[in-house]
């Protein structure tokens, strides 16, 4: 089931990746007063002098309203035609504008299984492109880099009743893409929801510092023996961005 799901995933990311349009991703409406039980909702706007009729998911931020334009999201269009109740489908999302001063970033949670989601990010100005940037996974925090050029995306995948395996995504908010890591100097591969990060933090603007359980490897028992003795006996590796 996770394959398949999987599968669906990277080809629709491949799909979205290849759709050439000037048209926006997201639009700003007039600010409404908030209203925290107003959920999100298919909205329909026929284009001035054409036939064509627009589809929206509008949200209901704290201090704006805003559209996705869901001809522009092939990835989220496909996936709400696929589902039995597209109402209970949009309800469930979540639209979350990040706290940066100079960039307009949206991290929109969908398509949740039992508890784990699919997660878009969206970027307001510019080429107003979206990444899919996880699936099958809970948003566990979001770093911003100290100069603010740069996000962490932070995901952890359930394992077991109390264990957890995590992964980070670090975007180029200058150049919007997805950054590529250099090899890390211990040689461990932590990420890709292989390890369990306990804490994760800036050590600089192209350095992440990731602290995570001292056990040779991070399977169920090692982890279990290591929460057994406190869980507080840590290791830390630093993860560089590439230039």
């Amino acid at each position: 089931m996770i394959k398949k799901r999987l599968l669906l995933i990277l080809l629709l990311f491949i799909a979205a990746g290849c759709t050439e349009s000037t048209q926006p991703i997201i639009e700003k409406v007039d600010t409404v007063p908030y209203d925290s039980n107003r959920e999100p909702a298919l909205i329909e706007q026929q284009e001035e002098e054409e036939e064509k009729i627009e589809q929206y998911i509008e949200f209901s931020l704290f201090d704006e309203q805003v559209l996705i334009n869901l001809e522009m999201v092939p990835i989220l269009n496909e996936y709400l035609k696929g589902v039995q109740d597209e109402e209970a489908a949009i309800n469930e999302m979540k639209l979350e504008k990040l706290p940066l001063s100079e960039h307009q970033i949206y991290l929109m949670e969908f398509s949740c299984v039992n508890d784990l989601c699919s997660y878009l990010l969206f970027n307001q100005n510019g080429e107003n492109s979206a990444y899919l940037v996880a699936d099958l996974a809970k948003s566990a925090n979001t770093l911003i880099s100290p100069d603010q050029s740069k996000i962490a995306l932070h995901f952890s995948r359930i394992n077991g009743k109390s264990e957890h395996l995590d992964n980070l995504v670090v975007v180029d908010l200058q150049e919007w893409k997805l950054s590529a890591w250099n090899n890390e100097p211990d040689g461990a591969n932590i990420l890709n929801y292989t390890w369990p990060f306990v804490a994760v933090e800036w050590l600089d603007d192209t350095t992440l510092t990731v602290r995570r359980p001292d056990i040779l490897e991070p399977t169920s028992a090692s982890i279990s023996e290591w929460q057994e003795l406190g869980g507080t006996k840590l290791i830390s590796t630093h993860l560089h961005i590439a230039d």
